[in-house]
């Protein structure tokens, strides 16, 4: 009993969701008065309560749920990054022109049954526990996708996705079942234990091909190349809040996954720099996939005109580098990653938001609507060099601190190996695609502030509440580094290293 009492204090920001989406069911499936209303209060009061409960939760750490489960401050910090993208979709994205008209008492079910399973993923100590939670994302991201359903695009996003998801989740979880077999347990812990023992040369290609059959679970929720073909089609299907969220909160809990399943389950101290269980070098692959990523990413936004497209293959970018802190594997690497997280919830949804409004006055996402733009809002435009910059890494914007710390994990733990040239090029070719990315987020800056409109057009009138989120992200987005000093402390105390 006192196991379970543990468990169910533990576990509160997730049971707060589930009654929340129950309710949010109810009132939708009753008809309540102004349920539309009722259905986002009771979103609001939910995921406020449930950042509430993780804020306030400081222990005792440890695996919850006979197992299943783990609780430690890693799970905690990206908790909040998830359950924060999920209260500023519902609070900021009022004005998306996609779901003007359409009943969003689903909408805010799936977001928080989403939500939910995201923070079941972060926190996945077991492979079941793990498979599940990664479908259930899988599942409600689909129908979020296709919440516009009489549109084609739409529909035609959300096929491409559940293809593309299928396909990967099914190669993870035949790589899930082979690892079971080899091992004889579903815990991450145990499977540690039990690879730490050694791995013979008659099972060292079933690890091998394990490994890279799990990463393809991992690498299509991280939209990680050669797995990220759904994401450019999917961002440009989706309601810009569906893409905004998906952009953040899964892609953070993948990352959250892909630490603990690595860290927790295929790699011991005592396998050296860069060891998986005595027998993979498995940060060589993922710095090979990180330079893939991100090179990928950047090269093909060059060419978008698309804002939406623009900014998937910008997530994409951004998925490498933030690959670059798991590569460090360090306590430095890890804390750059969730730095990194941190920031990018803030400049990526910013951007989204700009983009989300201007759709709402122009019914277009095309780049070519934007010249202009800055004598017809300077606020909005402001806003979104601001978050551009950030995306860049230019200082003294959040974003900057977060690359500085990934390229110094980078740097530190290349210093500390006999031959470190795997990480010293890895970090050259990150510098090469920051570059890249240079060109096309000024190419935006430039047709905002400088380009001339082909046509006249009055202003656009932003709504108080709108104004008034644009001035928080902004803020967002530069006084972290006047309060560093915090955030520093946040995320060392959060790298409490899975399976240390």
């Amino acid at each position: 009993m006192d196991e379970v009492a543990r468990s169910l204090r533990s576990f509160l920001p997730e049971t707060t969701l589930t009654l929340g989406l129950l309710l949010v069911v109810l009132a939708d499936a009753f008809r309540v008065p102004a349920r539309a209303a009722v259905c986002r209060w009771l979103t609001l009061v939910t995921l406020a309560a449930s950042l509430g409960f993780t804020l306030r939760y400081s222990g005792p750490w440890g695996e919850t749920w006979s197992g299943m489960l783990v609780q430690d401050p890693l799970a905690a910090l990206l908790k909040v990054v998830m359950l924060a993208a999920a209260l500023l979709i519902v609070l900021a994205f009022q004005r998306a022109r996609e779901l003007a008209g359409l009943g969003l008492g689903e909408f805010y079910a799936l977001l928080l049954g989403v939500t939910l399973a995201n923070l079941l993923l972060a926190t996945s100590n077991d492979l079941a526990m793990l498979y599940l939670s990664l479908e259930m994302v899988s599942i409600t991201s689909y129908v979020m996708v296709a919440y516009i359903k009489g549109d084609r695009l739409s529909n035609e996003a959300s096929l491409k996705y559940v293809l593309f998801g299928a396909v990967s989740t099914g190669a993870m979880l035949y790589g899930l079942s082979l690892l079971y077999g080899l091992t004889g347990t579903t815990s991450l812990p145990e499977i540690r234990a039990f690879l730490a023992a050694g791995v013979t040369d008659q099972t060292r290609f079933a690890v091998y091909l394990i490994t890279l059959l799990i990463l393809a679970g991992f690498g299509f929720k991280t939209a990680m190349v050669p797995f990220h073909f759904w994401c450019p089609d999917v961002y440009e299907g989706a309601p810009t809040p569906v893409t905004a969220f998906l952009s953040v909160a899964p892609k953070a809990a993948g990352f959250g996954i892909l630490l603990r399943f690595f860290f927790s389950g295929l790699s011991y101290p005592q396998a050296g720099a860069g060891g998986l269980a005595g027998a993979i070098n498995w940060p060589l692959t993922l710095a090979i996939l990180s330079a893939a990523t991100m090179t990928l990413g950047n090269v093909a936004a060059l060419t978008q005109t698309n804002m939406k497209r623009l900014l998937a293959y910008s997530s994409i970018a951004h998925a490498g580098y933030i690959l670059m802190g798991v590569v460090a594997l360090s306590e430095l690497g890890l804390r750059a990653l969730l730095i990194y997280l941190l920031a990018y919830l803030f400049m990526n949804l910013g951007a989204f938001l700009v983009v989300t409004l201007v759709h709402a006055d122009l019914g277009s996402f095309d780049l070519r609507d934007y010249p202009g733009l800055y004598r017809r809002a300077p606020l909005l435009t402001l806003a979104m060099a601001i978050f551009l910059l950030s995306l860049i890494g230019i200082p003294p914007m959040v974003g900057f601190l977060g690359k500085l710390y990934l390229f110094a994990a980078l740097l530190q733990k290349a210093a500390t190996l006999a031959d470190g040239r795997m990480l010293y090029t890895l970090a050259v070719i990150g510098a090469i695609n920051a570059a890249i990315a240079a060109y096309y987020y000024v190419r935006v800056i430039r047709a905002m502030f400088i380009d001339e409109s082909d046509a006249e057009r009055p202003p656009l009138k932003l709504e108080l509440a709108d104004q008034a989120w644009l001035v928080v992200l902004m803020i967002a987005n530069v006084v972290p580094i006047l309060g560093w000093t915090y955030v520093e402390a946040w995320t060392r105390a959060s790298t409490l290293w899975p399976g240390k």
